[in-house]
């Protein structure tokens, strides 16, 4: 059976599988199961007040993604932000401008709580503050960043909000020439990526273009969204006929998509603990890439990580004739900037097979982002987080473990208004250790867009990765993507679509 073969005979199998999926099965599990389960969740919800003087909110269905966790073991879903400073404020200055960015955020003075197998958040009654923010002298970087490891993992106490912030005053990085650090450790539960960027906004000094700015990302994003009347009346066509087989397909090439191989089988479910690495990559390269290709920065960067996931998963032995899908995370459009999660992740492919060159995967990525992005199958995708949130935040448990349904996971994160200053000390930059989801996800990408510089954090279990330099192998991966784009300086709109179109005969 020739390669070709293998490929159009999954391709139309995964097809056909998808319509018989939503045309079958998806309407009688809505109508029987989730229909149902969600009109007792807001039952719930309306009768807690009464019931329950301490309650706060609830959380929401995207929530429910990570509240089957370990949290007072050793969970999953922990992520330690840390941030380099070019100053030492005073500690106590830093306490109260803690205390300051907790108003208006009840959950980061509460706990979880589980009610009619609903989850809230409830008041904390013995919330302390000093139990939360700490000072540490070590200044060894060897010994911090062990500590800022084993952080992601480290559990938090029974009865306590989940978060914590440590102020390293005497943590001077030679590299970025900074002279302190703070730290700020959460569960996932308290918030996503834009929740946590809006909660450092507010530790540090406020911005005056700062809300200018966000106004024209949003305006920008609200103009491109605009449809005139016959394209709404295609796009409601599309949301009901099409737009459920879509969103189930994409799903199934994610659990089809190749992983990193682990040699030894029964170390999938031992909790060996996590590595990380970063790498820094100037951002007018990618911006240069930009401009010779006519492609949008955010898919430079996907590229260039997909690239490297790809080399990995070659030089690990999988199958080359399979799919990449990377877990790429969004945060809706409606986000409203608090503690809560509001996001949605969209699986992007790429195949394992040969390509002629970068360019050719940089187009394939760039035309998905527009698809995805600017049509329902979005909707589909920000619907399937909420389902799967309903199911796993009344059934789950601690135990539950999220099925892969990708390669990898991919966060990017851009700030705005840069470079932020706390107390009149300037930030120079910041790293992110994300949480794993061990036996489903064993390596997690975050890039982070800041002060002119694009960090490219990795964070993978010791069960694939047994040496922090087999993570620093696939961030240099990343960084030659990169290189090898922009070598490529003649390459013009017309030849990323001439060799896309080349690599697509070929395979």
């Amino acid at each position: 059976m020739s390669l070709k073969f293998k490929i159009v005979f999954k391709e139309a199998f995964l097809i056909l599988s998808s319509i018989f999926l939503s045309v079958f099965i998806l309407p009688f599990v809505l109508v029987l199961f989730v229909c149902p389960l969600y009109m007792y969740r807001r039952i719930v919800i309306f009768f807690a007040p009464i019931f329950q003087a301490l309650f706060q909110a609830p959380l929401s269905l995207n929530d429910f993604l990570v509240v089957c966790d370990d949290i007072h073991g050793r969970p999953r879903n922990s992520c330690c932000g840390v941030i380099y400073l070019k100053g030492r404020p005073a500690f106590a200055d830093v306490v109260r401008r803690v205390e300051k960015a907790l108003d208006g955020r009840p959950e980061l003075t509460s706990t979880l709580t589980r009610w009619m197998s609903v989850y809230f958040w409830k008041t904390c009654q013995n919330f302390s503050l000093s139990n939360h923010v700490t000072q540490n002298d070590e200044s060894d970087p060897d010994k911090i960043s062990d500590l800022l490891i084993n952080l992601i993992e480290k559990g938090y106490p029974l009865e306590n909000p989940l978060w914590e912030f440590i102020y390293f005053r005497n943590y001077a990085h030679p590299e970025f020439g900074t002279s302190s650090a703070i730290v700020l450790r959460f569960h996932h539960l308290l918030g996503d990526g834009l929740a946590y960027m809006a909660l450092i906004r507010d530790l540090f000094d406020p911005s005056p273009t700062l809300g200018t700015e966000i106004e024209k990302i949003l305006k920008t994003l609200r103009t491109k969204l605009t449809l005139s009347p016959w394209k709404k009346f295609c796009y409601l066509g599309e949301l009901l006929f099409i737009t459920p087989s879509q969103t189930l397909y994409y799903y199934l090439k994610g659990l089809n998509s190749e992983v990193v191989p682990i040699k030894d089988k029964k170390t999938v479910n031992i909790n060996s603990g996590v590595t990380h690495a970063a790498t820094r990559v100037d951002l007018s390269v990618l911006k240069d890439i930009s401009k010779k290709t006519g492609v949008k920065v955010t898919s430079i960067i996907h590229a260039g990580v997909t690239g490297a996931i790809r080399r990995l998963l070659l030089e690990k032995g999988s199958n080359s004739d399979g799919d990449l899908s990377t877990m790429y995370v969004l945060p809706k459009m409606n986000h409203p900037g608090t503690m809560t999660n509001n996001s949605f992740a969209m699986p992007l492919i790429a195949p394992m097979t040969p390509e002629p060159s970068q360019a050719a995967r940089l187009a394939r990525i760039s035309d998905q982002f527009d698809r995805i992005l600017f049509s329902p199958l979005s909707l589909g995708m920000m619907a399937a987080t909420s389902l799967v949130g309903l199911m796993y935040g009344t059934f789950g448990t601690s135990s539950t473990r999220m099925p892969h349904v990708a390669s990898c996971i991919h966060s990017n994160v851009v700030f705005v208004g840069e470079p932020m200053k706390l107390l009149g000390h300037v930030a120079e930059t910041g790293i992110l250790y994300p949480g794993l989801q061990p036996g489903g996800h064993h390596f997690v990408v975050t890039t982070t867009s800041y002060n002119g510089k694009l960090t490219v954090q990795l964070t993978g279990s010791r069960v694939v990765f047994h040496k922090r330099e087999d993570l620093v192998k696939v961030a240099d991966y990343v960084r030659e993507e990169f290189d090898m784009l922009n070598k490529d300086g003649n390459v013009e709109n017309g030849d990323i679509q001439r060799f896309d179109e080349h690599d697509k005969k070929n395979v």
